[in-house]
């Protein structure tokens, strides 16, 4: 780099070639300064990869009913929640302890979370207005619907008593009083059969899960109700083996094919004889939801009901009787072999029996003559 004075102007000149000859033969470039300069700008950060470590999974696997009607009515459900999510949980399951193989896979996040404090029983067939249900959730978040809503499928949810049974519920009103932590309000109680699964009261910390697209099912062989196969699960991208993996066992009951408890139960007494008529109505698992229809669908191979006649309110059975009708002539004859006199008031239990299921749960109720 050279400097040229010339005409009182200062040029800086690169020197490109020089040649020697009888003159000395130089071929320059000039040379704008500022573009030799450092650009400046920040410095630059390395980017890598993140490497995401995965947690625990949590899996709350379910026996429920039939919500809808069309489900697999052997199946059972299983929801999953992790933080972070794997974009998936593989749920893996084998007779013994070895030789897995894929079952499903959840593909969501499950909205999970616990009951803050004890619930208690409420009404059936109509609004629960006076409980209030605390849930904390882990994930996810809860909202209002319309009454229309409600009473077209929206805000199911499950809860889980100290037993393993889960009630269904429908909430309208979901306020949030702090942060991941909701009151749900104006309640749907005991749904699709589950009315067996309430206490006095279930304990503050117990399983709460909404029933959404979340909520998976299991792929299950009608042989395999009431078999306890061992099941795990984690991230669908880590191997089985990983520490990331979970595991349990877990026996699926049938809950959609179990039968509903019969409902107004009643009993009729003829002064003159002194024969009582048990009645009662029959519900269905499946369709029964129309009000178009004249009668509810059996949703069973065949109508088979048993019958206990009670010593009292909750006591003894004295008389078993299998039935193929909703209605039992207890005569004055079997009252006196029963309970050694005719009756003037009579205590009932009565389920219906699939074939396939058995005895489902069972309605009690105790009769009276009011014309005595």
């Amino acid at each position: 780099m050279v400097t040229l004075s010339s005409g009182g102007r200062d040029r800086l000149l690169r020197l490109t070639e020089t040649r020697d000859a009888t003159f000395k033969d130089i071929d320059t470039r000039s040379v704008e300064p500022f573009n030799l300069d450092a650009v400046v700008a920040p410095d630059k950060e390395r980017a890598f990869d993140p490497v995401v470590v995965f947690g625990p999974t949590d899996a709350v696997f379910m026996d429920l009913p039939l919500l809808r009607g069309d489900e697999v009515p052997y199946t059972s459900y299983v929801a999953a929640n992790a933080d972070p999510w794997s974009g998936a949980v593989a749920i893996y399951r084998s007779p013994s302890t070895s030789g897995y193989e894929l079952n499903t896979f959840v593909p969501a996040r499950a909205t999970l979370g616990r009951t803050v404090f004890d619930v208690y029983s409420g009404p059936l067939h109509r609004f629960d207005k006076s409980n209030v249900l605390r849930v904390a959730l882990d994930h996810g978040a809860l909202e209002s619907v319309s009454e229309e809503a409600l009473l077209n499928g929206a805000n199911y949810a499950a809860v889980q008593n100290a037993d393993g049974a889960f009630e269904l519920i429908q909430f309208q009103m979901a306020t949030l009083v702090e942060v991941g932590t909701y009151e749900l309000s104006i309640l749907l109680r005991g749904l699709n059969g589950t009315e067996g699964a309430m206490r006095d009261p279930v304990p503050a910390g117990a399983r709460f899960v909404l029933i959404n697209s979340a909520v998976t099912a299991l792929n299950l062989r009608p042989d395999e109700i009431g078999l306890a196969l061992n099941y795990k699960y984690g991230p669908v991208s880590e191997s089985l083996e990983s520490d990331t993996y979970e595991s349990t066992v877990y026996a699926a009951r049938g809950l959609g094919l179990r039968p509903l408890s019969p409902v107004h139960l009643q009993g009729k007494r003829d002064p003159a004889t002194g024969d009582w008529t048990l009645l009662w109505i029959r519900r269905t698992r499946v369709g029964g939801d129309s009000w178009e229809s004249y009668e509810v669908p059996l949703a069973e191979a065949a109508e088979r009901y048993r019958l206990h006649i009670l010593d009292g309110p909750g006591g003894a059975v004295l008389r078993s009787v299998e039935l193929t009708v909703p209605t039992f002539l207890y005569t004055a004859a079997m009252q006196t072999a029963d309970f050694g006199a005719p009756q003037f008031n009579v205590s009932m239990r009565v389920a219906q029996v699939s074939p396939y299921y058995g005895p489902g749960p069972a309605a009690e109720q105790l009769t009276y003559d009011y014309q005595h």
